[in-house]
Order: structure tokens, then sequence, then C-alpha cells
């Protein structure tokens, strides 16, 4: 396996904002040729949460070998938190599908088998990519922004709402005191016919991030009539992530409530056989 480090705005030639982020972490595994040199993998891009405040590594690195686990080619994006502004975390997100799909022949990755997955604020920005990966503020990609639409996505207890129960810090933290802005990013309103089909997971004991926003976001799909699947889990908190000794202490683990680990622990397993009722799998090119 290859891990590496690429700078967005380098390799697509865009100025960097002073202090910003922008860099994707690639975990490219080997074609080996004892299972076949031409072997073609799915993708993942894995967008970490943290309210826009910071990344969390919890859901970046342990979520990325899960992945691998599974066939995968995963990348971690290390987006620009508070104080940037929307779009600069769009924009990032956007440059991070476009690079996969120019380096998949490097990569050995199939260009229709890539999706991205988001936990919280970063579900958030991960809808962004599932529903206005035609929004003018990718115009800055060229004719790179047609690479930027993922063929699905997963939503982890995902920030959706702007308003009552929603996560207003995740807004405030990119919006600043623009309400018109803050509303005209409020994912529920943004979902079209042509959205990514999306997987959506929350847990009622969720008082973070409550699970009305992705109930929410589960009728604007059901209501444009595009492919969804929702999964809510009566335990669990906020932050799960992969919730295992990978992605938390052993003494949070502990603390957990029963049932917890019985339950959501079956999210790696749920996506990826959904992603291969949609087509996403390893193919062996002889």
């Amino acid at each position: 396996m290859k891990v590496f480090t690429i700078n967005l705005y380098d390799y697509f030639g865009l100025e960097k904002p002073e202090n910003s982020a922008g860099e994707l972490t690639c975990y490219i595994t080997d074609r080996a040729k004892e299972y076949g040199a031409n072997r073609l993998r799915p993708a993942m891009l894995v967008i970490p949460g943290g309210a826009y405040a910071y990344c969390s590594a919890r859901e970046a690195e342990p979520v990325a070998l899960k992945f691998l686990t599974q066939g995968y080619c995963s990348f971690v994006l290390d987006y620009s938190p508070s104080p940037f502004r929307y779009p600069t975390q769009h924009r990032e997100a956007g440059m991070a599908m476009a690079y996969i799909r120019k380096e998949a022949e490097n990569f050995g990755i199939r260009t229709d088998n890539v999706c991205a997955i988001g936990f919280s604020a970063g579900g958030h920005l991960c809808g962004c990519l599932a529903t206005m990966y035609d929004s003018p503020v990718l115009d800055i990609l060229g004719e790179d922004k047609s690479l930027v639409k993922p063929d699905a996505c997963a939503l982890m207890y995902p920030v959706v709402i702007y308003g009552e129960k929603g996560h207003n810090w995740s807004f405030n933290n990119i919006c600043g005191d623009d309400e018109e802005l803050k509303n005209s990013i409020s994912l529920e309103k943004c979902v079209t016919e042509k959205s990514v089909p999306a997987y959506i997971f929350s847990t009622v004991g969720d008082k973070a991030v409550p699970c009305k926003n992705s109930l929410a976001l589960a009728c604007a799909y059901e209501d444009k009539g595009v492919p969804f699947s929702l999964h809510i889990y009566e335990k669990g908190s906020h932050g799960l992530s992969v919730n295992d000794i990978t992605s938390d202490k052993a003494s949070v683990l502990a603390t957990r409530l029963p049932g917890t680990a019985e339950d959501y622990n079956q999210w790696v397993g749920q996506v990826t056989n959904w992603l291969k009722e949609r087509g996403f799998e390893v193919l062996d090119n002889e």
C-alpha cells in the first residue's frame, strides 16, 4: 500500500488561501501480480466532521482503513475549517473528487465507482457534493468540474438543517452572520431530481445533531424520487465514527450504551452491501 498526501491547490494550479488546508491523503492499494496486476477498485473519499471548526482524526484514517479492507482505495480530505468561509470547503471537496478521477488510471480505480462518505459537518460537506456538484462555486475547476459528482454518497449523522433542531454552530462557522447563505446551503432545500443516491445514518440518541436532520434529508430525497437507504438506530450518541479501538479510547468504548456495538458497528458492511447493489465492486481484468 502507498500512503501519501497531495496539496490540491498545487495540483490544480489554484491560488491557495493563506493558512488554508485543502490536502488529500491517499491510501492506494498495490496492484499485486498474485491477484491481478490489472485489478480495478472502487474509491472512497472520506470527509471527517468537526463542526467546520476542525477535521476530526477519529473520522478520518480509521474510516479509510475500514474501506481498504473492503477492496477500496481510500482518500481522506483535510479541508479548511473556520475562519474560512463557504464555499472554500465545497471547492476543496470538489477538487478531491476531481483528483481521484483524474488519477484513476494511475491508481487502478474505476471512474464510475467513486463514493464519498461524510460524518457530521463532513456529512454536510459530502451532501454539498451530492446535491450541488454543478454549483457555480466550482467553476474555478474549469472542465474538471465535470468530474466532481460522486456516484453515490454515505451521510453519517449528517448536519443538514439550518434552524430548529439543526446544528447551527456548523453553519455559523462557515457562513458567519450571513443568514441568506445559511438557508441556501441547508441541505434538505438543495436536493433535486439529479442528486446523488445516498445511504443516510443517524441515531435517536444523538443530541448534538438530532436525527431530524437525517429524516428531513430522507424526506427531501423521497419527494424528488432519488434513491436512498435510511438507517435510524435507537441507541448511540453523536460522533461514534467506527466505534472501536481504532477510533476511540477503550475507556470511552466501555461507557457507551449497551447494544451500541451490536447495532452501530454494522454500518460498514451495510454501506458496502448497498454500494454493491449499485454496481460497486472490484474488477479483475485478466
